[in-house]
C-alpha cells in the first residue's frame, strides 16, 4: 500500500517472551512497548518518525496517554494492532491504538497526544506545512477525544514512595529515559507497595525528561477510591503524574 493512501498502520505480532512478566502476561512496559512501536512505524512512511531525528533533529515526544486495558494477552498470543493519526494541529499531533486478539476481540484501546520537538535546542515546535499536509489523519473514532483537557488533580499529601533505580536499558538514544520506562516504574511500585499490579486504566502526563545523569526516582502512590494516584519523580521535580485503576469500559 503507498504511504499517501496508509491513513491506518496495521502490525500483525505475538506476545514475546521479553515482554512478558512472572505470569507470562504481557508487562505494562510492553503495552507501552507495543504503541510506541507501531506509531514510530507509522511515521517513519511520512518523514516524521525516527527518520526526521537522524536526519532533521526533530522528533515526537510524548505528552500523553490513556490507555484501556480489558485484559492482558498472554505469552505467544498472537495480536492485530492499529494505529492512525486524528490530526496534526500546530505542534501537536493526536494518536489512537486499537489492539485486537486472534479472534478479533478489542482488548487494549488507548488515545495520546504527542508534541514536536527540535532535538539540538529542546523547544517545542510546529510541524513543518508540508509534512502535516502530506500525513494523513481520521479523525474519527478516537477513544478519548478529551484527553488533552482531563485533569489529574494535585497529588494528595498522604502518599506511599517506593525508590526505583534507573538502569542504561531506561534510556534511549535522546539521552533521556524512554516512555515505555514509566510504566514499569509504576507497576514495580504498585507491585512493592501491595496494590494491583495490572491496572485496567492508565492515564499518564508526561512532563519534564529524565536525564541520563539521574541515578534513580521516586514513585509516590495514593488511593482515591477505586483508582491510584500516582507520580514519577526526584528531589523536588515531577517527572511524570497520572492515574490508574480498574478498566472503566469492562471485559
Amino acid at each position: 500500500m503507498e504511504p499517501e493512501t496508509q491513513k491506518t498502520y496495521r502490525l500483525e505480532t505475538r506476545v514475546s517472551f521479553g515482554d512478558v512478566d512472572r505470569d507470562n502476561l504481557l508487562s505494562l512496559r510492553g503495552v507501552f512497548k507495543l504503541l510506541q512501536e507501531v506509531a514510530i512505524a507509522h511515521a517513519n512512511l511520512f518523514d516524521t518518525g525516527t527518520e526526521a531525528m537522524l536526519t532533521r533533529g526533530e522528533s515526537w515526544v510524548l505528552n500523553r496517554l490513556i490507555v484501556e486495558i480489558r485484559r492482558y494477552p498472554a505469552y505467544g498470543e498472537p495480536l492485530h494492532i492499529e494505529t492512525w493519526s486524528s490530526g496534526i494541529r500546530g505542534f501537536r499531533g493526536y494518536r489512537d491504538f486499537r489492539i485486537r486478539d486472534a479472534q478479533g476481540g478489542l482488548i487494549i484501546t488507548g488515545s495520546s497526544l504527542w508534541v514536536f520537538v527540535n532535538i539540538r535546542t529542546q523547544s517545542i515546535m510546529r510541524v513543518p506545512r508540508e509534512l502535516a499536509e502530506r500525513f494523513p489523519s481520521v479523525p474519527e473514532n478516537v477513544f478519548c477525544p478529551d484527553l488533552e483537557t482531563l485533569e489529574i488533580g494535585r497529588m494528595p499529601e498522604k502518599c506511599t514512595e517506593s525508590r526505583i533505580t534507573l538502569r542504561y536499558s531506561d534510556f534511549d538514544a535522546n539521552h533521556h529515559v524512554n516512555n515505555t520506562a514509566y510504566p514499569d516504574f509504576l507497576q514495580a511500585a504498585l507491585s512493592l507497595q501491595g496494590a494491583p499490579a495490572r491496572p485496567g486504566h492508565v492515564l499518564i502526563r508526561y512532563g519534564k525528561a529524565i536525564p541520563d545523569s539521574c541515578p534513580e526516582v521516586g514513585v509516590r502512590l495514593a488511593a482515591l477510591g477505586e483508582r491510584t494516584c500516582f507520580s514519577i519523580g526526584v528531589a523536588g521535580e515531577t517527572f511524570a503524574t497520572g492515574l490508574c485503576g480498574p478498566c472503566a469500559t469492562g471485559s
